[in-house]
């Protein structure tokens, strides 16, 4: 063999030998946190879940910023939601804590992939808890994070700009669970940008969507694909089931909204924005994608 050759094999087998070590060791650090994840829901008092949550925020903060995290998927973490963006720009990490009386709390991380030279964010997403002020009409960044559990994203490219569209689960009280259409746009300096004006819906100033209804009953909302009379090709669409109160004078006391039978709205995405269309028949045949984990007691 020749000496080139040589060399060449020599750096193969120690590029070969580190790729080893260094997926040896997030197995080990992955295993380490999934044993972590797993005591927060058994452990009986809150502070006790509170502390050792702390722990595993604080041991994963430092494992994703470790070179090479970002490629690493952590599958064992199941109680852990991991999103890559479609176009692998980014992924936006989340998981909650629940507390006794069937509360909640939330905790992320926003991780870019960088570039050649490293460089990738890891950014920690800080939730403030209940607001007093309305969330559907804010414009957020990560210090000021609506907290919730994601299911699943989109991604769009409309006019050289690019959307991020994530669909969420958030419990903030016994009574009551939110589903949350969240817009995620990236500043100049590729910071998260959470809620955008993009829906014509309602009064046409949300952030983002919020329906909140009783805890007692599951809400469907999914991206799917449709097919609209007129077109041959399916589009991406987000259906979700109508949500209303049992009785009329129960408006506004959302622990008595409940799905509607069998009735399903959607937003349809339309020059840049998630458009409004009510009365989507399931039944119309589409390409379902692969199911997203969601929380319990959805």
């Amino acid at each position: 063999m020749s000496r080139f050759l040589l060399i060449i094999y020599g750096f193969l087998l120690i590029f070969l030998s580190f790729n080893a070590i260094s997926q040896t060791d997030f197995r080990a650090h992955e295993d380490s946190l999934r044993r972590l994840s797993l005591k927060l829901p058994v452990l009986d008092d809150d502070e006790q879940r509170r502390e050792t949550n702390r722990q595993f925020r604080e041991y994963f903060e430092q494992v994703l910023a470790m070179d090479g995290s970002f490629m690493y998927n952590f599958d064992s973490l199941t109680t852990i939601s991991m999103l890559r963006s479609p176009d692998a720009r980014f992924r936006i990490i989340s998981w909650y804590v629940p507390l006794r009386g069937d509360n909640f709390e939330y905790f992320g991380f926003f991780q870019t992939a960088g570039n050649i030279n490293g460089g990738g964010k890891l950014i920690p997403l800080a939730d403030k808890g209940i607001r007093e002020d309305e969330p559907r009409f804010e414009s957020l960044d990560h210090e000021q994070w609506y907290g919730a559990y994601y299911s699943d994203m989109i991604h769009h490219r409309h006019n050289q700009k690019d959307l991020y569209t994530l669909l969420a689960w958030r419990g903030d009280n016994p009574l009551t669970r939110k589903r949350i259409i969240e817009p995620l746009t990236l500043s100049d300096d590729g910071m998260p940008v959470f809620g955008k004006q993009v829906f014509q819906y309602g009064e046409n100033q949300n952030y983002r969507v919020i329906f909140e209804y009783s805890a007692k009953v599951s809400m469907i909302i999914r991206f799917d694909d449709f097919i609209f009379d007129g077109s041959r090709n399916p589009e991406r669409i987000i259906v979700f089931d109508r949500i209303a109160p049992t009785h009329s004078f129960l408006s506004g006391h959302y622990q008595f909204y409940v799905p509607e039978m069998n009735i399903f709205d959607a937003f349809r995405f339309v020059n840049g924005n998630w458009v409004f269309t009510a009365d989507i028949d399931i039944r119309n045949p589409r390409r379902r994608p692969p199911p997203r984990p969601v929380p319990p007691n959805q």
